[in-house]
């Protein structure tokens, strides 16, 4: 809200200024009350919206006069008429007025926030995130997350910087850290089209998936190739509805528009990955309650 206040004040300056005078800062009021006359065309309706005498709605038009230095509206036989300097302050006074209204507002009226930095990969974060949000029930009116999709080796390292709290990951050895760890199912992911070519889009190396990707067909004696590496989901999922690249997703996380195999020819098998809860330490209670939410869910899946 910060740059809607400064605009407030720019434009309060703006107002001062075409008004060819250094004066005293315009009181609120008195910009509600000519707004209220410009928008009426009359002082007495302007006084009925303002609740307030006819008296003093004429004064403060006079006093407000006073303060730019100039008469804001002529008189004509039908009502008010603004002049053009009373024309461009009711320009300037509307986004004023409206500025401060709503930094009052939220100020008046929104709620403390906890924040939750919140780490996982761009595929978990499609199949898992919308419910981890239901998973944490009414705590989550009281949440701001602030989503870090990458890859596990980037958020770890964000972790030990602690620019974020939470991380979902995974990584071949358990890191320090770790809340929980469950095994997580793997599925050949393609076009439901697909020829059969092994073609892999995948994420650079380092990645888990890549590696259990490669090595499982390397032990199955199939050919294959990196067609295309992407650090971003949106990337992979491109090649993979093109029908001439594969990868690999947690199982359940594809989009629906493609098609998951646990095998097919050419494609073996995965072996399950571990996947781990990361928790910093010293943890904020907001973040230990998104953790336990997000166990459970974890749980609930390896499960099933």
């Amino acid at each position: 809200m910060l740059p809607r206040a400064v605009l407030a004040v720019e434009q309060m300056s703006l107002i001062r200024v075409s008004a060819g005078v250094m004066v005293m800062d315009i009181e609120l009021r008195l910009l509600r009350s000519f707004v209220a006359i410009h928008e009426t065309g009359s002082v007495s309706r302007a006084a009925d919206r303002m609740a307030c005498t006819q008296a003093a709605m004429s004064m403060r038009l006079k006093m407000l006069e006073t303060e730019i230095g100039a008469p804001l509206f002529l008189r004509r036989p039908g009502g008010l008429q603004p002049t053009p300097r009373g024309a461009e302050l009711y320009a300037r006074a509307l986004g004023v007025l409206s500025a401060y209204d709503e930094m009052i507002s939220l100020t008046r009226s929104r709620p403390p926030r906890d924040r939750l930095r919140l780490g996982m990969p761009d595929d978990y974060a499609s199949g898992w995130l919308g419910g981890l949000i239901a998973d944490l029930g009414p705590a989550f009116d009281r949440l701001e997350i602030e989503l870090v999709c990458d890859l596990s080796a980037n958020l770890m390292a964000a972790l030990e910087r602690r620019e974020i709290d939470l991380a979902l990951v995974t990584t071949a050895a358990r890191p320090a850290g770790t809340t929980s760890t469950v095994d997580l199912s793997l599925n050949w992911l393609t076009a439901p089209d697909w020829a059969g070519e092994v073609t892999l889009a995948a994420y650079p190396d380092g990645c888990v998936f890549r590696r259990v990707m490669t090595q499982t067909l390397d032990g199955a004696g199939q050919a294959w190739r990196v067609g295309v590496q992407s650090r971003g989901q949106a990337g992979i999922f491109a090649a993979v509805r093109s029908g001439r690249a594969v990868t690999a997703v947690a199982a359940g996380t594809g989009p629906a528009d493609l098609t998951e195999r646990v095998s097919a020819p050419g494609l073996p098998a995965l072996p399950p990955v571990p996947l781990h809860l990361v928790l910093t330490e010293g943890a904020a209670p907001w973040t230990k309650r998104a953790a336990a939410a997000l166990s459970d869910r974890l749980s609930a899946r390896a499960s099933a």
